[in-house]
């Protein structure tokens, strides 16, 4: 009964404060880039729908990112407080250990970071991509057919092909002088047909290409044929909608969508390291809502009766750090100078370290 007692009274005290924090960091946010961009929509005309549309759509990227940070406040000022009342006193003199204080935060911490993960599959791909939209249909005033094409577009496709077009219309379902080679299934290497057509057109589920010239080829590369077709249809199963997620970002993307669109680049040789940093990325800063709890907590403990206001500063610092540190991960492993495991998950694993450490050091 007291444990229940203790959790709930610990997890309501942690919830207001983190509520608190992730509503003033969403609404600086906003009211920084508000002051940012207002004067562009209002130059361009922009009607007051839109513009709200766009800092709605804002708002789960931002919960996203700075979710971290609020964990962070929550936890210190939590804990602050309750040091500051010698409320933890008065728990640890009844034989309650600070592990099991600190439990209902790991609790919560865990579940939040998995809801912000949900929240980063489902919500914010959605959301990114129609701001981005409202962003470059205001600005620089492209239309999402526009957006939706890619120029010198290439990628691998199912059943060993590659693919090579002018540009990818996404949005219509056409491709501009597309080029498609197909490989011998024993011998990726070795190119066996290439069809090169005027025109590509998606049409009852299939690929039709206009104004060929379908070459083949012998087993040392040498051209065995030449035959030129007014239309054929192609054995390429991807729809348009596959290869829009070209004209897409990472954070548009699902984890999945990512990953699927990283195994095309290296099918095509392009150097995915940029791609393969932001997918380990959808997982480590969902991870960092609870790693901020470990280190957060025993800091709390050692700096209680120095005020909130310590404790503000130092969330501040610590997240400040933590996002210095994703930086420079970034950077390095987008430049390939560490695995992008590394870059994605180091500042986890440091400050996961240390906060176990201050915990057993607290705990004594």
């Amino acid at each position: 009964m007291l444990g229940r007692t203790l959790d709930r009274y610990v997890a309501g005290h942690f919830l207001r404060y983190y509520l608190y924090a992730l509503a003033a960091f969403i609404a600086i946010y906003l009211v920084v880039n508000f002051i940012e961009t207002v004067g562009k929509f209002l130059q361009k005309g922009t009607d007051v729908g839109t513009i709200a549309s766009y800092y709605l759509y804002m708002i789960p990227f931002v919960v996203k990112w700075v979710n971290p940070i609020a964990v962070l406040l929550g936890v210190l000022f939590c804990i602050s407080i309750l040091g500051k009342g010698s409320e933890i006193t008065a728990m640890k003199a009844s034989g309650v250990s600070l592990y099991r204080v600190f439990a209902p935060l790991v609790v919560l911490g865990t579940l939040i970071g998995f809801g912000v993960w949900v929240f980063g599959e489902t919500v914010v791909p959605y959301a990114n991509e129609r701001c981005v939209a409202i962003k470059k249909w205001v600005f620089d005033g492209l239309d999402r057919e526009a957006m939706l094409k890619v120029n010198d577009y290439s990628a691998s496709l199912s059943g060993n092909l590659i693919l090579y077009t002018g540009q990818m219309d996404a949005f219509n379902g056409r491709m501009s002088r597309p080029t498609l080679i197909s490989f011998d299934p024993g011998d990726p290497g070795l190119a066996v047909e290439r069809v090169d057509a005027a025109v590509g057109e998606y049409l009852d589920g299939e690929w039709h290409f206009y104004g060929c010239e379908v070459r083949t080829f012998g087993p040392e590369g040498q051209e065995l044929t030449l035959v030129e077709v007014q239309e054929m249809v192609v054995p390429i199963v991807e729809a348009p909608g596959e290869f829009a997620i070209e004209a897409r970002t990472a954070e548009d993307m699902t984890y999945g969508e990512l990953a699927a669109h990283i195994e095309r680049m290296e099918r095509a040789g392009k150097d995915p390291a940029k791609e393969l940093v932001e997918l380990d990325l959808k997982i480590s800063v969902p991870l960092a809502n609870l790693i901020v709890i470990l280190i957060g907590a025993p800091l709390a403990i050692r700096t209680a009766r120095s005020g909130t206001a310590l404790g503000f500063g130092m969330a501040v610092l610590l997240g400040f750090v933590l996002w210095g540190f994703i930086a420079v991960g970034r950077a390095f492993g987008q430049r390939g100078v560490i695995s992008p495991f590394i870059a994605a998950f180091l500042p986890n694993i440091l400050f996961g370290l240390a906060g176990i450490f201050l915990i057993r050091r607290v705990n004594r």
